[in-house]
């Protein structure tokens, strides 16, 4: 006869750990079958036979349907910064990355200013601005950066705090959800399974905007928001 603790004990590995070995096993699997995306900004790579990073073209996945999905410019950093370099980290949305025309954006311009003023020394700009972006996406690109070893951070954010992802007006999910809610989502869309069962129920849900695809700032003119709505100040 089993002891009434023995037989909670035995309960609680039945309802709790059991299940959870098998999620983490399935979670295991689908990574290595290669289901789902990398979550992260930035992706390892090995270019001219050196450690780099480039843009993971899949991270905005993170944040929109994959029917109006916005994805980083090019972007190509050494894993280890070379001696005597000066890396500079932009972050901010299409202003900051110059959208429509990347290649004469703000990181351009700014490298280009700062080899003529300052020629002797070695400036390695990398700008981060995505399309439609907020700083739901801001924090976690700014957080892989953190560990880039940066030597200047240039902010110019702020324009789509409202229609962004989880904005009060946005047209690309929860509209101004509470804050807990956009960081267990956002949590949750680092997992392989989650993001499976997040990316089947897109395809089920009806959303309001009828929005298929991406049309720019015309997508947001059906959720304009009120001077005196509540959602403001929740954003």
């Amino acid at each position: 006869m089993l002891s009434p603790r023995r037989k909670w004990l035995f309960r609680l590995l039945a309802v709790v750990v059991l299940p959870l070995i098998l999620l983490g096993g399935l979670e295991l699997l689908l990574r290595l079958l290669g289901v789902g995306f990398d979550p992260h900004f930035f992706k390892p790579t090995r270019i001219g036979g050196q450690d780099c990073y480039v843009a993971n073209e899949d991270f905005g996945l993170r944040f929109f349907p994959r029917s109006m999905v916005r994805t980083p410019p090019p972007v190509v950093m050494s894993a280890t910064k070379a001696p005597g370099t000066f890396r500079i980290f932009i972050f901010g949305e299409s202003a900051a990355l110059g959208d429509p025309r990347p290649n004469y954006g703000a990181g351009t311009y700014l490298e280009v200013l700062l080899a003529e003023r300052f020629p002797q020394a070695k400036f390695e700009v990398v700008n981060t601005g995505i399309t439609a972006i907020n700083s739901h996406v801001i924090l976690p690109i700014a957080q892989e950066c953190s560990r880039q070893s940066g030597d200047l951070w240039l902010i110019y954010m702020g324009n789509n705090e409202m229609v962004g992802p989880f904005g009060a007006a946005t047209v690309f999910g929860l509209q101004a959800p509470p804050l807990w809610l956009i960081k267990t989502q956002l949590e949750m869309k680092r997992l392989r399974l989650a993001q499976g069962l997040l990316e089947v129920g897109q395809k089920f849900q009806k959303t309001g905007s009828g929005v298929a695809g991406w049309h720019g700032m015309e997508m947001f003119m059906q959720n304009q928001v009120p001077p005196n709505d509540p959602r403001r100040q929740r954003v």
